[in-house]
């Protein structure tokens, strides 16, 4: 019972990750309503709810509140913890940092063209309708603000405390497991869980938040340049699969021997970590 109850405070993270971003886009949808049922009464041109919900509402603007606010709420929560932990270690921080960028574009490609080969339909989540109208905030959005308050949650918080309660490797595959599920969708959630496995042990090998974002940001990033640059473009699967494979593969033994060579600070022990 001990054990669940511990689990339990640390899903608490995420879920008050996801619970921020839930309050905010109600906040904003409501008054974004009540500015357009005043402004209708004003023009005496009433507008329709439902289309005004599903296309006359920018909802890019609640996703960046509530991003900010959650990386506010995680700091003032957590700002003791993770200075004495050196959550920011800069120490090993490094040209292997190159090879992460390059894994998280290798693994884009990779889970894309997979996704692509499979007799399966990706279901859309509500983010892919937002996604496409402004590159610099999709890209800000998407591809930096988000990964890295993720990689912050999931790996600077639940993996971090997992590790503390249980095998390494159960403690990895269980946030990475915890990361998919957040998704919520069956697709994206199943590439999250891989995703997060491969990022909770380069996090563990380098102890640096840093390596981990970069990982994150760049598989996210791919997304974001790929939409805008292809588009709808047809491209040969088979030719790009061979091609991200071995950057995939290179890029994990590089980073492994990256992470033999380096000095790994001692984790910081004492404070009360189930303290919510």
């Amino acid at each position: 019972m001990k054990i669940i109850k511990n689990i339990w405070r640390i899903i608490c993270y995420p879920l008050l990750y996801l619970g921020v971003q839930f309050v905010v886009s109600l906040i904003y949808v409501f008054a974004a309503l009540i500015g357009a049922a005043i402004g209708g009464i004003i023009s005496r041109q009433p507008h329709d709810l439902e289309e005004f919900i599903f296309s006359g509402i920018d909802y890019k603007i609640p996703m960046i509140i509530s991003v900010f606010a959650a990386f506010l709420i995680m700091f003032a929560i957590l700002r003791k913890e993770w200075k004495a932990e050196r959550l920011w270690n800069v120490k090993n921080f490094g040209p292997a940092v190159l090879f992460c960028l390059g894994l998280g574009f290798a693994m884009n490609i990779l889970t894309n063209c997979v996704i692509n080969l499979l007799p399966i339909r990706e279901v859309s989540s509500p983010i892919d309708d937002i996604v496409g109208n402004n590159f610099v905030i999709d890209f800000f959005i998407f591809s930096l603000a988000a990964p890295v308050l993720e990689e912050i949650i999931f790996r600077g918080v639940v993996q971090k405390r997992l590790t503390k309660m249980m095998n390494l490797h159960s403690a990895i595959i269980l946030q990475a497991f915890i990361f998919g599920f957040i998704h919520l969708n069956f697709i994206q959630g199943t590439y999250a869980f891989v995703l997060g496995i491969i990022i909770g042990y380069i996090y563990h090998w380098f102890d640096s938040i840093w390596y981990a974002c970069a990982i994150h940001v760049a598989f996210n990033g791919t997304s974001i340049l790929l939409l805008y640059i292809l588009g709808d473009t047809e491209v040969n699967l088979l030719y790009l699969i061979v091609i991200s494979a071995v950057l995939f593969l290179s890029s994990m033994a590089t980073l492994g021997a990256f992470a033999k060579n380096i000095k790994v600070l001692p984790k910081a022990v004492g404070f009360n970590r189930w303290k919510f």
